[in-house]
Order: C-alpha cells, then sequence, then structure tokens
C-alpha cells in the first residue's frame, strides 16, 4: 500500500514528494531510498543495501550504520509516512504503489507505448513515447556508485527516443524526425537502428542519396570497428531505398510488412505438475527487477534446476520484449560440453542472423552476437551449464539483456568474477515434494496413504525427477496400497543401487528408474537403451528406430510407453526428449545389458540412418554428393521420406544438431565408421543451411579422425570440404592450401574423382586469384580424371570453368566452344551446373552484342536455378541479367535484377556476386545521372572488393569511378583510376583490357589531348578485335573516331565511323545503339558434385 501522498523520482535526481512538497533529504538518504526503490514493495537485504550505498567503501559497522541511515530518513519522511520504510527480516523494504515511482511508470508506459508501435497505432504510440520521455529529467540514480540498472534505463530511453521518432515520421512529422533521428545516430554511432529509422525518414522526404550516404558510413564504422555486416534491420532499409519503396513505418497500419528481425522465442514449455519452489521464483523476480545481467541457477542433478528457470522465464517472458533464447549447453553430457565455438552460430541465427552473413572467426561471431544483443531486452537460458568458461563468452555485451544459466556446479567465478546471483535449488521440502506426487497421482490417492507418501518422497530424496518417475509408475497401479507397495520394492532395489552408484548420484533417482526400467516390455527396452547410444537428450522416431534396429510403428509404440513412465517425454516435431540423467541411465543400460558390441552396433546403425537420409534429402533438394570410396552402409530401414525440398531442408534442419553430435561422436570415442563419410554427405546442405564455421567444426574433427586412423581418402575428403568451407568464406588463400592437399592426398589414395575435384578447386581459387591462364592447366587435368571416371556433371563444370577462364582471357570464340561442349553433359544432371553453363554462354553472348539471344539463354538459366533451389545459382543468372538488360538499355529491368540479385547473394555470401551486383547498380544511377548515389554503390562494392581481394572486382570498382569521374567532369581523377585499373588488369588477363582503354580513350578526350586519345582508342579497337568484343569494338570506333575529327583528320574520323557502323549493322537490334558496362566476373564452380557457396562460384 501506499502511505500518503509520497511520490518518487528517480529518472534523474532522486526526488521524494509528499503533500507538503518536496522532502529534504541528505545524499546518503536519496542513496538509501533509490536502493529500496528500485525493489519497491520487496525486502532488500541489509548487505545489498550497505553495498549499492556504499559500493567498495562501507562504513566501519556498516549494519549499525545503516540502522541509523533508516531511521533517519523515516524522520524525514514525517510521522505520516514513516511506515514506509518497513523492517523485514533480512532488510528493509519501500511500501509504496508502483503508480508513484516515476522509473516503474515508465517501464509501464514505454512497454504500452511499444506494443501501440508494434500494431501500427502511431498516433497512440507517439502520445504514450511523449509521455514515456516526460518523465526523464537526466541521469537515473545519479546518488548511486554502483547501479547496474542505470545502463538498462539509459538504453530503455534511447529505445523509447527511437519508437517516438519513429512513429513522427510514420505521421508526417519528418522534418522534425529528421532532426532528432541524426542527433541520435550521431550520439550512437554504432547503433543500427537509429540509422535505420533516419534512412526511412529521409527516404520519405525524397531525400534517397542522403539515405544512402547514412547506410555507407554506418556500414563502413561496423565493418572497421567491430567487423561485421550491418544487420537485417539495416540491410532492409536500404533495399527499400533502392527499390523505390515507402520506408517500413510509412506504410498503412493494415498494410505495414513485418519487422525485418524475427523475435526469438525459444523456450521450451514449462514442466507440467510444477510445484512450490515460491522463494526461488521472488529471488529471480527481483534480480530481473533490480536489472542484473546475469543469475545462475545451481543445486545437484535432478533438483528440477531446468524445471524451475523455464518456469521462471514463462513468467518473466513479457519483460523481455526483445525475444528469449534457450541453450542446452550439454555440460554433463558423456560427449563433452557443448563449445562456444557451436554455441555462438546457433544464438546467432536464433537472434535472426542469416547463416550465411555468420563470420567464420570465434572473436568476430562474438563481436557480432553482443552488436545484435546491444540495446535489446532479450533473455537467455542456458541449461546445463558445465562452468564458468562455458558462460563468459556468451555474456552480452550491455546490461539490457538477463542470463539465466543452470548448473550442477557453484559456478563460483561467476558470482566473484562476474557479479552474477546465485540462486540456489535445492531438494523440495517434505510438503512441496508430497505436493508433486498429489499433482500426479491425485490428492486423494496421496491422502489414503500419507504416510508411504511421505516414505516415497524421503526415499526420492525430495528430488522432482526421482518423484516424477516415481509417480508415473505408480499412476498405472490402482491398488488402494500402491504407494506403500511401490516404496517397498524402491527400498529392496535402493541397497543393490548403493552398491552400484558412486557418492555424488541419488540412489532414490537410479532405483526410481530401475524401477520404471524393469516394467517395460524388452522390445520397448531396446528402444530405450538405443537413447543412450549416442550423445544427445532428444531424438527423431525415426532415428530411433534405426538406431534400435526396428520398424517405425514398432519405435513410435514403445516411445510412447517409455514416455508413459515418465522416461522420456513427447517434443513436437522434434521426436522425444529426456532428462540428462536419464540419457546417462540408458548409455549405462546398454553397455550393461548390449555390450560394447551391441553398442558398436547401435551407432553404426544411427550413423547409416543419417547417412541414408541426407543422400535422399540431397536427391530431392537436387544436389549430389562426391562419391565414397567403400562407403558401404548396411542395410536396414529406409531414411524419411520428403516430399519436396521444403520438407527435405525443414529435416535437414531440425536434425543437423544429432548429425554434428554423431560426427563428433564416432570421430572422436567410437570409431564404428569413418565420421568423414557423413560430413561428405551433408556437405552440400551444409553449405546452403548452415555457417560456414559450423561446417568446419564437424570437418576438422572428422579430419583428426582420419589423420588418426591413417585415412587417406578421408583426409582427402575432409580437406576437400574445409576448402569448400573457406571458399564460400571468401578466404581464397585458405581455399587454395586446403585444395592442394586434397589433390596430394587424393591422389596417394588412389581416388580419382577426389583428385579431379581437388584440381578443379585449385583452378577456380587461381582464376579467381587473377591467374586464369594457370588455372586453364588445371581444368584440363581435372577434365581428363572425370572423363576417366567417368562422371558426366564434373566433366560438365570443368568444361564451363574453362570458358570462363577463356572469357577472362578474352578468348571469346575458344569460350563459346568449351560451353558449348559443356551444355549437352549439363543437360539431365545437376541444374545448378545447367545454370552457370547458361550464365557464361549468355555473357559470350552479349560480348559479342548478340543480345537477343543472350536474355534468351539467360531466361533458361534462371529457370535451371529454380529446379534446383540454388540461391546461388539464380543470384549469379540474375547479375548477368541486369548487365545484358542494361546493355540493351532496359535501365529500370536492369535495376530490378541486379537488386534481387544482391539480396540473393547476400543471402549465400557470395561477395563477388554481391560486388558486381553494386557495380551495375552504380551504372544504372550514372545512367540516371544520380551521382551521388552511384558513388554509394561504388563505396559499398570497393569495400567487398578489398575485403575478398578479388582482382576483377577491384577493377571493376576502378572502371566505375572513372566512368563516374568522366560523367562529373573529373577527367583528371578518372585517368588516375584507369592508371591503378591498367595495373590490375596486367594480372587479370586481356578480357578487361579493351575497356579499360576505352575509359582511357574517353578520359583523354574530355582533358582535351586528343592526340593521346586517338593512340588510345587505337589501341582499344586492336584489343576489342583481338578479343571478339564487338560491342566494345564499335565503341572504341566512335571514340577513335571522335579524337582523329578533333585532330582535323576527316578520313580517319569517317573510316573508324564506318567500320562502328559496320559492326553494328551485324549486331542484335538491341546492341547496335548500346556499349558495355565494366565486368567483374563470371561465374565458375570449383568443387565437383553439387554446388559449393564459397567465394565466386555458386
Amino acid at each position: 500500500m501506499n502511505h500518503g501522498d509520497l511520490r518518487f523520482r528517480l529518472l534523474g535526481p532522486l526526488e521524494v514528494r509528499s503533500s507538503g512538497g518536496v522532502v529534504p533529504l541528505t545524499g546518503r538518504q536519496r542513496a538509501l531510498c533509490a536502493a529500496l526503490a528500485l525493489d519497491l514493495g520487496r525486502v532488500v537485504p541489509a548487505d545489498r543495501l550497505v553495498e549499492r550505498i556504499w559500493a567498495d567503501r562501507p562504513p566501519a559497522a556498516p549494519a549499525a550504520r545503516l540502522r541509523s541511515l533508516v531511521a533517519d530518513l523515516r524522520r524525514a519522511f514525517g510521522p505520516a509516512d514513516a511506515e514506509a520504510v518497513v523492517t523485514r527480516s533480512p532488510g528493509y523494504q519501500l511500501c509504496a504503489s508502483p503508480d508513484v515511482v516515476d522509473l516503474l511508470v515508465f517501464e509501464d508506459t514505454f512497454a504500452t507505448a511499444s506494443r501501440a508501435a508494434a500494431q501500427q497505432n502511431w498516433t497512440k504510440a507517439l502520445e504514450l513515447f511523449d509521455q514515456a520521455l516526460g518523465l526523464w529529467g537526466g541521469d537515473p540514480l545519479p546518488d548511486l556508485p554502483r547501479a547496474p540498472e542505470r545502463q538498462r534505463l539509459l538504453e530503455l530511453r534511447i529505445a523509447a527516443e527511437e519508437g517516438r521518432w519513429e512513429a513522427a515520421a510514420a505521421l508526417g512529422e519528418t522534418g522534425g524526425a529528421i532532426a532528432e533521428l541524426t542527433r541520435l545516430a550521431g550520439e550512437h554511432p554504432l547503433r543500427e537502428r537509429p540509422h535505420a529509422l533516419l534512412m526511412d525518414a529521409l527516404g520519405g522526404a525524397g531525400r534517397t542519396a542522403e539515405a544512402l550516404d547514412v547506410y555507407t558510413a554506418v556500414r563502413r564504422r561496423l565493418v572497421e570497428e567491430l567487423g561485421v555486416e550491418p544487420t537485417a534491420e539495416l540491410v532492409e532499409a536500404q533495399r527499400r531505398l533502392l527499390s523505390g519503396e515507402p520506408p517500413g513505418n510509412a506504410a498503412a497500419p493494415s498494410a505495414r510488412a513485418a519487422p525485418p528481425i524475427p523475435i526469438p522465442r525459444q523456450l521450451p514449455s514449462p514442466t507440467q505438475g510444477f510445484v512450490g519452489r515460491g522463494r526461488e521464483l521472488r529471488l529471480l523476480d527481483a534480480a530481473a527487477r533490480r536489472g542484473d545481467s546475469l543469475v545462475v541457477v545451481t543445486g545437484e542433478a535432478g533438483a528440477g534446476k531446468t524445471a524451475l528457470a523455464l518456469q521462471w522465464a514463462a513468467r518473466a517472458a513479457a519483460r523481455f520484449p526483445d525475444g528469449q533464447l534457450f541453450l542446452d549447453m550439454r555440460g554433463f553430457d558423456a560427449a563433452g560440453p557443448m563449445t562456444v565455438r557451436e554455441a555462438l552460430p546457433l544464438l546467432l541465427q536464433g537472434l535472426g542472423c542469416e547463416s550465411a552473413r555468420i563470420p567464420v572467426d570465434e572473436s568476430a561471431q562474438a563481436a557480432l552476437y553482443r552488436t545484435l544483443l546491444a540495446g535489446r531486452r532479450v533473455l537467455l537460458v542456458l541449461d546445463d551449464v558445465a562452468g564458468a568458461a562455458q558462460v563468459r563468452p556468451l555474456l552480452p555485451g550491455t546490461d539490457t539483456s538477463l542470463v539465466v544459466a543452470t548448473s550442477r556446479d557453484h559456478l563460483s567465478g561467476l558470482v566473484t568474477m562476474n557479479g552474477a546471483h546465485r540462486v540456489a535449488c535445492g531438494v523440495l521440502d517434505r510438503e512441496d515434494a508430497v505436493g508433486l506426487l498429489s499433482r500426479t497421482l491425485g490428492a486423494d490417492r496421496v491422502a489414503a496413504e500419507p504416510g508411504a507418501a511421505a516414505r516415497l518422497a524421503g526415499f526420492c530424496d525430495h528430488l522432482p525427477l526421482a518423484l516424477c518417475v516415481a509417480a508415473a509408475r505408480i499412476v498405472e497401479d490402482e491398488a488402494p496400497d500402491a504407494i506403500a507397495r511401490y516404496v517397498e520394492e524402491l527400498t529392496d532395489r535402493g541397497r543393490l543401487a548403493r552398491l552400484r552408484l558412486d557418492g555424488d548420484e541419488s540412489v532414490g533417482v537410479r532405483s526410481a528408474l530401475d524401477l520404471s526400467y524393469a516394467v517395460l516390455p524388452e522390445p520397448v527396452r531396446r528402444v530405450f537403451r538405443g537413447l543412450g547410444a549416442v550423445p544427445g537428450t532428444g531424438r527423431s522416431v525415426a532415428a530411433a528406430a534405426a538406431t534400435a534396429g526396428l520398424g517405425l510403428r514398432e519405435t513410435a509404440d514403445a516411445l510412447r510407453n517409455a514416455a508413459r513412465v515418465h522416461l522420456v517425454r513427447a517434443a513436437g516435431d522434434r521426436g522425444y526428449a529426456w532428462h540428462d540423467l536419464v540419457h546417462e541411465y540408458a548409455a549405462q543400460r546398454l553397455l550393461e545389458e548390449d555390450g560394447a558390441p551391441g553398442r558398436d552396433a547401435a551407432v553404426r546403425r544411427t550413423f547409416d540412418h543419417y547417412l541414408r537420409t541426407v543422400s535422399e534429402a540431397l536427391s530431392v533438394v537436387g544436389l549430389r554428393m562426391l562419391s565414397l570410396p567403400g562407403a558401404g552402409a548396411e542395410a536396414g530401414p529406409a531414411g524419411g521420406t520428403f516430399s519436396d525440398r521444403a520438407a527435405a531442408y525443414a529435416w535437414f534442419d531440425r536434425e543437423w544438431e544429432d548429425i554434428a553430435a554423431v560426427i563428433a561422436h564416432i570421430a572422436d570415442r567410437v570409431p564404428v565408421r569413418p565420421a568423414w563419410q557423413l560430413v561428405t554427405a551433408a556437405q552440400d546442405l551444409l553449405q546452403h543451411r548452415r555457417p560456414p564455421a559450423e561446417w568446419m567444426r564437424v570437418a576438422e574433427q572428422a579430419l583428426r579422425a582420419a589423420e588418426r586412423d591413417g585415412d587417406l581418402a578421408g583426409r582427402a575428403a575432409m580437406r576437400l570440404s574445409l576448402a569448400a568451407a573457406y571458399w564460400r568464406a571468401a578466404d581464397l588463400p585458405a581455399a587454395l592450401a586446403h585444395y592442394r592437399q586434397a589433390e596430394r592426398l587424393a591422389r596417394a589414395a588412389g581416388w580419382t574423382h577426389a583428385e579431379g575435384v581437388a584440381l578443379q578447386g585449385i583452378g577456380v581459387a587461381t582464376k579467381q586469384s587473377g591467374r586464369p591462364r594457370e588455372a586453364l592447366g588445371y581444368y584440363r587435368k581435372a577434365l581428363a580424371l572425370f572423363r576417366r571416371v567417368p562422371h558426366r556433371a564434373d566433366s560438365a563444370a570443368a568444361l564451363s570453368n574453362t570458358g570462363s577462364a577463356h572469357i577472362a582471357l578474352g578468348e571469346l570464340r575458344e569460350a563459346e566452344r568449351a560451353l558449348m561442349a559443356a551444355r549437352p553433359l549439363a543437360e539431365g544432371t545437376n541444374p545448378h551446373f545447367r545454370s552457370l553453363v547458361l550464365v557464361n554462354l549468355g555473357l559470350v553472348l552479349q560480348e559479342q552484342g548478340r543480345l537477343a539471344e543472350a536474355l534468351d539463354m539467360l531466361g533458361e538459366a534462371i529457370e535451371a536455378a529454380a529446379q534446383t533451389g540454388s540461391a546461388y545459382a539464380r543470384a549469379v543468372a540474375l547479375e548477368t541479367l541486369g548487365l545484358v538488360r542494361a546493355e540493351a538499355g532496359r535501365t529500370d529491368e536492369a535495376a530490378e535484377a541486379y537488386g534481387e540479385a544482391l539480396d540473393l547473394a547476400r543471402e549465400v555470401e557470395n561477395k563477388n556476386c554481391q560486388t558486381a551486383c553494386l557495380i551495375g547498380l552504380s551504372a544504372v544511377a550514372r545512367a540516371r545521372a544520380r551521382y551521388d548515389e552511384a558513388a554509394t554503390w561504388l563505396d559499398d562494392a570497393r569495400t567487398i572488393a578489398d575485403l575478398t581481394d578479388a582482382v576483377m572486382g577491384r577493377i571493376g570498382v576502378l572502371l566505375g569511378e572513372a566512368e563516374l569521374d568522366v560523367a562529373r567532369g573529373a577527367p583528371a581523377d578518372a585517368l588516375a583510376h584507369v592508371a591503378r585499373a591498367e595495373e590490375l588488369a596486367a594480372e587479370a588477363g586481356p578480357f578487361v583490357l579493351p575497356r579499360v582503354r576505352l575509359l582511357r580513350t574517353r578520359a583523354l578526350a574530355r582533358t582535351g589531348d586528343h592526340e593521346r586519345a586517338a593512340a588510345a582508342g587505337a589501341q582499344a579497337c586492336r584489343l576489342a578485335e583481338a578479343c571478339g568484343q564487338h560491342m566494345v569494338h564499335s565503341r572504341a570506333l566512335d571514340e577513335l573516331a571522335a579524337a582523329r575529327a578533333a585532330l582535323d583528320d576527316p578520313a580517319g574520323a569517317r573510316a573508324a565511323r564506318e567500320r562502328a557502323a559496320a559492326i553494328r549493322a551485324a549486331l542484335s537490334p538491341e546492341a547496335a545503339a548500346r556499349g558495355s558496362t565494366p565486368r567483374s566476373r563470371t561465374p565458375d564452380d570449383p568443387c565437383g558434385p553439387g554446388p559449393r557457396t564459397a567465394g565466386d562460384a555458386r
């Protein structure tokens, strides 16, 4: 209740008002008042109050000084309000209504305003955000030397300002919104939301170029200072600007698009039958109210730590509007705890980060993770933690989020070093333990046998897990003395259990599990034992059936029976899940009853199931895998059947953690099969569905096992896998090193197919490094090996890559021959390869000025990419389509194709395709005389090209800058860019040289140096003619004619014009009056079977 008219202001210098006005307080009294108000209505322990008020410098007798300070505060409040501060063990409590504390009013108003904004009720949102911000009078809690809550409140204030100006912009108050969002973005240069809102506001005001400048600037800061790319919100704002869509907050309320970043809701359902734990729940509530950023829930195995954490998290979810994440850290799993390298990608994906945008480097992942959490209120539950080292790298960088970690360990390091608040989760007291039995068995049955129920609770050590297992067994027995009979049987079992168990395991748990297991028929026991064969606390019915060697229906029935006695629980699409102690028990039973041979056979059947089902998924989605020498999976139940591509991908996403666990288990502990075979089988799915870091992790595990076993084929396969993963991550030097090792190992193993794939990978990496002539040699060797195998699809890929290298060398006739040879081989094989062959053919046709044929060819390429669902191939085809449309003068359609290709290239992390799209968009903007926008696109392209060190991308950027300089009337600057491009072109090959000379001709002509312009034009003509680049040749002749005319050489000018006209007459109508846009890359494929996302060739 509230006392008198006291009102408390914490958002600024602390102030207490009563009916008589402001209550005069000393600094210490203000600190005490603030410390109590932060936990309004709750008892704050005296030691916590001392810490809050005096921090590291407490008085000599802190308890006495605190009592004196409380008495002083009561006197200051006056007789009518002295009882507002109540003494309650172990401390003090401030009694007041939440609506008289401005901090609590602010939080409630802010939450209501945020809901209104989410519903696009902008008028109400604006009014409420204004009310919330009006409560602030300065920095909060200035009288407390150490207040973790302060940072959380400041973050909320920024979020409220962002919300206020988002609502204002949506209601048309653009001018004020732009000014204030500019201020916010300047004050918080690495915070993405104000920049995204500012971009929307500028775009809504028609100031697109300025909006794109905002994006370029913040992206550069993120890359340079944090090493991360912008998150989806900024990228989406940029996409809207480029496509001409209205700002994200400008649509009508019914039509506004969903938020670009999904809010994670990962918490499992709370445990049914939860009882008691009132004290622990209150402690967790208090920690959240204080703004603590880390709470550890500790207790012995089976005490109910996870149930407590999930029960509280479900109640507190509304306090964390930006989402809730959950991760099983496997702290005490027999296969070892989850590593930080495993955890970070999973958390990043939970926060909405596309797998392709997750960095490979662990420190970069951690930086991105902290960036995504900055300013967001997220709850993260880390379940079953082994120790402090597992938690520290996963802590957010700000105090706005809360981490709740559960562990059997005391986690004292987190308490002393990281300020964690510990909540001890002991066994249930007698009343709650009996209450848990009542919830399952029914109150009447427990009341009929009170003594037996109490003995049962005591025998189970008051542990929830043992009690639940026991109750699930008793509920099947309808006898009036069922509880007593079970206790008698449990007592007998307990004497035996004590002889088998070590000192830290509960006899009650083991005995209860023994009894439940004993009543199961043997087929059910077999399925249950199989759950312990490989690590993990969950599995699908199909996987469990394979492990047990039984049919799906029989296994499903067995798992339902096991669930009835509380050994497992249904987990939706996941299949079934179980407690980690139950997993340990199943593993023990498997070894005791089936021995090591039986366990090994179960592990082998699990491996074979995943190998078969991955292969089936690959065939459904249109991908294939490298042929595996001596794979020899045993016969058994067929893998799951997939109705379509989406179902296959969904299965892989759902099962991936179990597949990874099997790979690690076989690699490190039970080598019943070569682990590398499953990695190789899953490789194409990995490159489409998982971050490169996860791919590398399992490949490295399997590589270590192959090296240990002296398996040459396995070592070769995993070097190929690592090469492909590093290629996807745009790390060409690392990819090339792994490809070279793979080629050597495959040759030593006599594995011809893998040797060819490695040679092809070396060729692509070499070509992308600017040495296409050298790459041709590798492609020829690879093709010879593929023909020897024979392998039709890889032969097509090698010929397509040969054509790509010839294009880079300016040898268009040779390129066309190689590509025409590849085309029939690609028919009827992987549509991905067919798409890339058609794209390269389209590029050749474009260079030759056959634009109509090129457009038809690219239409076929896009259809082929759609057949396989390959975003990589579709991105490459669309980017080339944009180029050809631009050549044909179809500027709007070109921009559309480039924009769609850019989105897809970002999705699959094809850096070279991104660069090409950005250069193309710059050319479109330049053609529209939007020079600032064109420069922005080139800035983005330069950043990526410099990052990947791709020669053709860097040349394309330089030529784009030179074109822009000429258009802006700065030919001297253009010549400087051309000079640098010429240096790089000497490495890249003849293909780009005609364009470079053409640009030099233009720039020289604009400076008035017509003599040198004519010489450069003549060079451009010779080079273009030699390469067969008809469109560039005709343009170069036009520039040469202009230079000869300026030099008073009418005959030379006329000859050049006539030659240009003759070339154009032979071109398609679309090309006759058009020219060429600098090209930064051609598509290659280095890795043989199936699309491999890595750098340039997907």
